[in-house]
């Protein structure tokens, strides 16, 4: 039974944050790849350094929406495609503490929705049609769900 119990406690292989240059600074983002952490997202953090972030991986040809809801800090949110194209910026997102809360999407298929501390699009100079270097992750099939 403790052999189980220190199994369950092994961190998921993707719980390594992954390391990808953004503008031309180095940054650690934690990735989420199934349905229960994307809902989870950034949910309750208080703080975010400014070379951290959370990039949010999605299923192919899929069209996601990002609220704020529950968010306790603002964000920039880079809508990522396939190819590591970024599709779309928004910039200092403010959290959202109920219903309704403002809806952040594009309206073609990506794969990536990176979210970094507010202001890093700016002060990066990050823009529409700016290829990102996503290291290892693009290398990587989509996952299914």
């Amino acid at each position: 039974m403790a052999c189980l119990a220190m199994l369950c406690s092994i961190p998921a292989a993707h719980a390594e944050p992954l390391e990808v240059m953004l503008g031309g600074e180095r940054f650690y983002l934690e990735v989420v790849d199934d349905p229960a952490s994307r809902r989870q997202g950034l949910m309750g953090r208080e703080f975010l350094a400014p070379d951290e972030g959370m990039l949010f991986d999605f299923p192919s040809s899929t069209t996601p929406a990002i609220w704020m809801r529950n968010m306790l800090i603002s964000l920039d949110l880079l809508f990522v495609d396939e190819q590591s194209r970024l599709v779309k910026v928004f910039t200092d997102v403010p959290p959202c503490d109920a219903p309704p809360c403002d809806i952040y999407r594009v309206e073609r298929p990506i794969r990536f929705v990176i979210e970094v501390a507010a202001g890093t699009a700016d002060r990066l100079g990050l823009e529409s049609g700016m290829v990102l270097n996503l290291g290892r992750i693009t290398r990587q099939p989509a996952p299914y769900q």
